[in-house]
């Protein structure tokens, strides 16, 4: 079976999902307004950063987003950007289940990581 085929085959179905069409609803919203682009794009990559540095859930992770989210107060609180990232989270949440149900079916040996 050609597994390179069946993936693309099943991204397909992904993005026929109403999860992916809201967020690329979403996003043609904000990628109309180039400076809300870069401001969304802005916040987006600090809080990866916060959350990689110390760690999703830790108090650290809670303290310097709440910073942030005040920072960015004035943007993240419009309308068509909480929708663009309620919609960008949600689907995240799909894409995490589809690699959790991956790594537990499939037993590659990493239960050490848990």
């Amino acid at each position: 079976m050609d597994y390179i085929k069946e993936t693309k085959i099943f991204v397909e179905k992904i993005k026929h999902l109403e999860e992916y069409t809201d967020y690329q609803n979403c996003k043609n919203v904000i990628e109309t307004n180039p400076q809300l682009l870069e401001k969304v794009s802005e916040y987006k990559k600090k809080s990866f950063n916060i959350h990689i540095e110390y760690g999703d859930g830790s108090f650290e992770c809670y303290e310097n987003m709440l910073k942030l989210n005040k920072e960015y107060d004035e943007i993240i609180e419009q309308p068509e950007v909480k929708e663009f990232l309620e919609a960008e989270n949600t689907l995240a949440r799909v894409i995490e289940e589809v690699f959790d149900l991956i790594a537990k079916e499939i037993d590659l040996g990493i239960s050490f990581i848990e």
